[in-house]
């Protein structure tokens, strides 16, 4: 019987070894997936700080809100050198934070007459297809 059985316990170890093998490269693609979800959530997160903090500087200065129109069609009158310097100095760190940012520039539009600012951030992760948008829009009112 022994002659019959020679060779099985190579065999099981060869099987064992192609059965970690295989585990061990799918845990490799789950880290790797996982990194890019990652990437992909920092970004998210950067656009949500810069929407929101568009706002609020916005919304802390409301007699000067057409300042922070950027990249957009509306026009408002800006008589605040520091609310335009302010809006210069988001518009440069939104092309530096957000990845293909430069070719897809933020977009701020505001309407005096209702009061809404609206905040549009746009981005393309290298490799990737599709371009990302993150759009805030908040009431900026000149009086309570």
């Amino acid at each position: 019987m022994n002659r019959y059985q020679s060779g099985v316990g190579i065999i099981e170890a060869l099987i064992s070894l192609l059965v970690f093998s295989v585990g061990i490269l799918g845990m490799i693609g789950l880290q790797a997936t996982l990194l890019q979800d990652s990437s992909d959530n920092r970004v998210r997160i950067q656009a949500g700080f810069l929407g929101t903090s568009l706002l609020g500087m916005a919304g802390a200065d409301p007699a000067n809100a057409g300042c922070f129109i950027v990249n957009s069609d509306a026009t408002s009158a800006c008589l605040s050198t520091d609310a335009q310097e302010l809006a210069t100095q988001w518009t440069t760190d939104a092309l530096s934070a957000l990845p293909g940012s430069a070719a897809l520039p933020p977009i701020v539009a505001y309407d005096a007459g209702t009061g809404n600012m609206t905040v549009t951030l746009r981005w393309q992760s290298p490799g990737d297809d599709m371009v990302h948008n993150y759009v805030a829009v908040s009431q900026v009112s000149k009086g309570l």
